[in-house]
Order: structure tokens, then sequence, then C-alpha cells
């Protein structure tokens, strides 16, 4: 017996349900017994249940399909359909339609336990990963801050990264925080208590970088050595510039991680090496992209595209209230918000260092008074950010928001494409907020 569970009968046969509770409580499970779907759906509801049994086959697909859309507040309900005999067609329907398992009555007592045992420890698990996924979304949420699609993709992505053993390749140019992902990454997945170590693949040669990987045998007097692919056995390895890595090299280390083994060098036995991979690069210009490919495809993983703060302008009133409260909380001072004629220039500049840059800029301004706020820097796209008559008007970032996409799509002549691309957002995106704007009766100055 694998592990004990509460299961629901679902039965009209009271003979049937008798000889079955029998069977089911001789092994350590408790049963709950219900005639109707309705009742049965009521007790899933409820959170009663770990596994349903239908035992009933003139229920037919129907039931499987009612029970599976049941909600179940606590834990996911794992179905077995008992039959007299389904051919394989109908067996095929069942489970396509949520059924765990279908047991045909012929093959005895034992294959319905271990149908139902196996049931429970899929219900357990598909608990489990419910689990993870909320956890995960909720890290997420409070890491990777924004409201852009650009950046719901990329929560998306971390997602499944962290529910997966892959290998991720994570790129974006300086500042877009890749390193913040990777981490992300690890802490979510299921090595998160296991060591995490960065390798600046930049920094030194191919053999010195090998010798850190790998590590090095003893002979002529030079000292064995574990290398960090070793010592990270059950953990992640982040390899930062990792277009920067020699071809030679990225074989060894794809071969290290596809074998879960490693050779220190020098040396011709094996150590096991269980690493979960994470390479990072800077896309920034067209060089780099056929060493980006061969990354992608030599080691097999999944990339996660991180957007410039340019791409997603829409998301700067979100960071900086996040840096200031973060940073005030550090200090254990107090910060009033920023006015109008404050924010609106950040959504103007261009942010060639990304969201280190503006972090960097709100840290450097937080103690400074408004009088002598430094500037944010030259340049703000060709938009006069600062001819908008809003004083120093406290306002929301729904209405900062607004007034800059209305600018914006002013100064774009009321091109919608245009004035997305420049604001960071799908066109959709602003074709829904330009509907509300008018639903609000926002006046909308278009062009002649």
């Amino acid at each position: 017996m694998l592990t004990q569970a509460r299961v629901l009968l679902v039965a009209d046969d009271e003979r049937d349900v008798s000889a079955l509770r029998h069977l089911l409580s001789s092994a350590g499970h408790e049963t709950i017994h219900v005639r109707t779907l309705d009742d049965a759906a009521m007790r899933i509801a409820g959170g009663e249940a770990d596994v349903a049994v239908l035992a009933d086959d003139a229920q037919g697909s129907h039931a499987v399909e009612r029970l599976a859309a049941a909600p179940c507040p606590s834990q996911v309900v794992s179905i077995v359909v008992l039959t007299h005999g389904a051919s394989a067609s109908a067996t095929h329907e069942a489970m396509r339609l949520g059924a765990c398992a279908v047991v045909a009555r012929s093959a005895g007592e034992d294959a319905l336990l271990v149908a139902v045992e196996r049931a429970v420890i899929e219900s357990q698990r598909q608990s489990e990963l419910a689990m993870l996924r909320a956890r995960v979304g909720e890290e997420v949420e409070r890491t990777l801050i924004g409201r852009s699609s650009s950046v719901a993709r990329v929560r998306e992505l971390v997602g499944r990264a962290a529910a997966s053993r892959v290998t991720v390749l994570i790129t974006g140019e300086a500042g877009t925080g890749k390193d913040i992902v990777a981490r992300l990454v690890h802490d979510l997945s299921e090595r998160a208590s296991r060591p995490f170590v960065t390798v600046r693949c930049g920094s030194a040669g191919p053999d010195a970088l090998e010798r850190e990987l790998f590590g090095q045998a003893g002979s002529q007097g030079l000292l064995s050595r574990a290398g960090l692919l070793e010592e990270a056995r059950g953990g992640t390895v982040v390899l930062d510039d990792a277009s920067a890595l020699p071809s030679p090299l990225r074989a060894l280390i794809a071969r290290a991680v596809a074998t879960r083994t490693t050779c220190r060098t020098g040396a011709t036995a094996t150590l096991p090496a269980d690493v979960r991979l994470i390479l990072m690069s800077r896309l920034t210009d067209e060089g780099r992209a056929a060493s980006h490919e061969d990354l992608l495809h030599r080691f097999n993983a999944m990339p996660v595209v991180l957007p410039p703060l340019r791409e997603r302008r829409s998301d700067i009133p979100q960071l900086v209230q996040h840096f200031r409260r973060r940073f005030a909380s550090d200090q254990g001072i107090e910060l009033g918000a920023l006015s109008s004629d404050e924010m609106l220039p950040l959504l103007g500049h261009e942010w060639s260092g990304n969201v280190r840059e503006l972090e960097h800029w709100v840290e450097r301004t937080a103690l400074v008074s408004t009088a002598e706020r430094l500037p944010v820097g030259a340049g703000t796209d060709g938009i006069d950010v600062q001819g908008l008559d809003l004083g120093a008007a406290r306002v929301t970032l729904e209405q900062l928001e607004r007034v800059y996409i209305l600018h914006v799509l002013e100064q774009e002549a009321g091109h919608q494409s245009r004035a997305a691309v420049r604001l960071g957002i799908d066109r959709r995106t602003l074709y829904r907020k330009l509907k509300q704007y008018r639903n609000e009766r926002v006046e909308l100055q278009r062009a002649g």
C-alpha cells in the first residue's frame, strides 16, 4: 500500500457499493458513497475527497466531464472509472475528458487498488504543482514590476522555467535585470535550497575558465581541486556573458549538463554533476546573433528575452514607486510621491541603462528637494513633456498615464500604431485605453 486517501464512490447498486467499500477500507482508504453526480460534485467542491471512483457504467463519459469540471478549493481530485468492459475508444474518450484511469471489473480487485493508489499520487502531484504555480505567480509579480504585455510574457516564461529542468538563455540589454531573472528561476525551482553559483565567462581565458568549471586533477605538483560544476551539484550554475565562451568549452559544458557528469582537467574518471544551467548574454548587436543561435541549439535552451525600458515606458511610474518605497524602507525614512512635472520627463527619457539606470536615478534623487532635483538627463525622445500644464499637482498613476498617452498620440498626429511603439505597449492595449477615455468623456486631440 503506497498511500491512503478519501475515496468518493459514485454508484447506485448497494451490493456493488458494499463490496467496493469493503475492498477499499481493507486497504486503508476512507470511503464516501453518493448516488448522483450532483452530490458527487458537491462533495468535491467541499474538499471531502482525494479520488472519485465512478462505478456506474450508465453514467457514461458525461460523468467524467462533469466531475473533472467540479470546482475544488483545496486539492485536485483524480477520477477512476470502473467499467464492465469499455472499448478502446471509450477508454480514450474518458481519459481525454479527465479520467486518471479506466479499470475493467474483469481485471480483478488488485487492478482497482493499484489504480486508486496511482490516482492518489497523481492528485497529490497535481495539487502540489498548482500550489507551486500560485507561489511562483505571487513571487514573480512581486519581483518583476510592471503591467505591460512584455513583462507579463517574461513572468509567464519564468514560471515555466522554474517548473522545469531545462537550460535557460536569458538575453537583454545591460540593466534589464538578467541577474534578477536568473536568481528568480533558481529560487522558485526545486533546486532553491541548493547552491547558486555565477561564473563571469568574459573575465578569464579559456583554460582558466575550464579549470574553474571542471576543476583540476592533481599531477606534476598541481593540487587536485573540484570545479564549480562538481561543487554546485544539485543546484544552479549561471554563466554570465555566455556568448564569450569558446566553442570547444561550450561542447564540454553541454556534454556535462546532458550526462550529469563532470571530469576534472587532466583526469579520466567522471564525477556526478547534476546542475541546472542558466546562460546570460547581452543582445546588443547583430554580431552576437550567431553566437546566441549556437547557445540556443547547442544547449537546447529555453529563450527568455528581457525588453528594454524604452519598449515598456508604461511601467516607469510603477517602477519609480517601487524603487522609492524600497529605498525609503532601507533608509528608514518617508518619501512622498513625485509630482507630475517630475514624473513626466521620466516617461520621455531614453534610459539607455534601462531599469538599473532608473533605479540609480531614484536613489540619487530620493533625498534631494524638488528645487534641487537632479535632471533626468539629456534627450526626451523629442517630446516636450515639460510643456504639459499640470503644475505641481499630485496625480495617480492612471491619471499620469492618461496624460502621457494623449500627449504622445498628439505628437504622432493621431497615428495609433506609431504611438503604441513609442509608448511601449501593443496597439490593442492603446485602443482599449483610448476607448476607456472616450467613455470617461476625455477629449482626444486629433490632427486636422
